[in-house]
């Protein structure tokens, strides 16, 4: 049944070989864990074998790692879990006494500056008696200016339904002319043209405003203006201002 002879007992160690054997093994074992995997796993480097061959460098390495870890994880479970972060430790007592001494220092240096300065003398304000105000001369206050009116011509006319009217500048070409309308009760139309020196010209027109207001400057020397009809259902009140280079204000229709 057995493919191999069992050995004699000659063929056996002794109980000496095994404890010589044992022993042998154990101081190995010992020699190993302070030569080898001391120095390399934490850094304890007893017998200096370590630092030669440089497992003490690889093991500080892996215990510096492992401290910043922990100090990560602690962080991270401090913060997920809303507590306080420990501060800083405060300096020493006698760092504070020597920051006291030297502020008292500079305090005192400043006071004894102050002490020493010479106090300025404000010169006192002369109040003139009763008769020398009287003889000074009465400030002559200027005349304020009178702005000049904005507007030359302002009219104020009434479009019924679907009535229309016309008012024309007369102008040079090359003049700047100022105007403003105004729509009480409604809404208008209107239609900024011009007629001179055999042309028509169209500046703007508008549907259904309240009012408007801008500048005309003619191309052309001749009347320009503004053609007004009440599209609505209702009586419309409309007032134009105009100002500026012109010669006059024309009603043409």
């Amino acid at each position: 049944m057995y493919n191999t002879e069992f050995p004699s007992k000659a063929d056996l160690p002794t109980t000496d070989r095994l404890i010589r054997s044992t022993v042998i093994a154990g101081v190995s074992a010992l020699a190993i864990l302070v030569t080898v995997v001391l120095p390399s796993e934490y850094g304890i480097d007893p017998t200096g074998f370590g630092r030669l061959t440089g497992l003490t460098t690889m093991g500080q390495i892996k215990m510096q790692l492992a401290e910043e870890a922990s100090a990560e994880e602690a962080l991270s479970a401090a913060v997920a879990s809303g507590t306080a972060i420990p501060s800083p430790a405060p300096a020493p007592a006698v760092e504070t006494q020597q920051l006291a001494a030297r502020v008292d220092a500079l305090e005192s240096l400043i006071l004894e500056l102050q002490t020493a300065q010479p106090t300025a003398t404000v010169p006192t304000e002369v109040v003139p008696a009763p008769a020398e105000l009287a003889a000074a001369p009465a400030t002559i206050e200027a005349p304020a200016l009178v702005a000049a009116p904005l507007w030359r011509d302002e009219v104020t006319f009434t479009l019924t339904p679907m009535e229309g009217t016309e008012y024309k500048l007369v102008m040079q070409a090359g003049a700047v002319a100022t105007y403003e309308f105004v729509v009480d009760g409604g809404v208008i139309n209107f239609d900024a043209h011009g007629e001179g020196e055999g042309q028509s010209l169209t500046y703007e027109e508008g549907r259904g405003v309240m009012g408007d207001s801008g500048q005309m400057i003619p191309p052309v020397s001749g009347t320009h203006g503004w053609f007004f009809r009440n599209r609505g259902s209702e009586d419309v009140v409309v007032t134009l201002r105009t100002g500026g280079d012109y010669q006059e204000l024309r009603k043409l229709i």
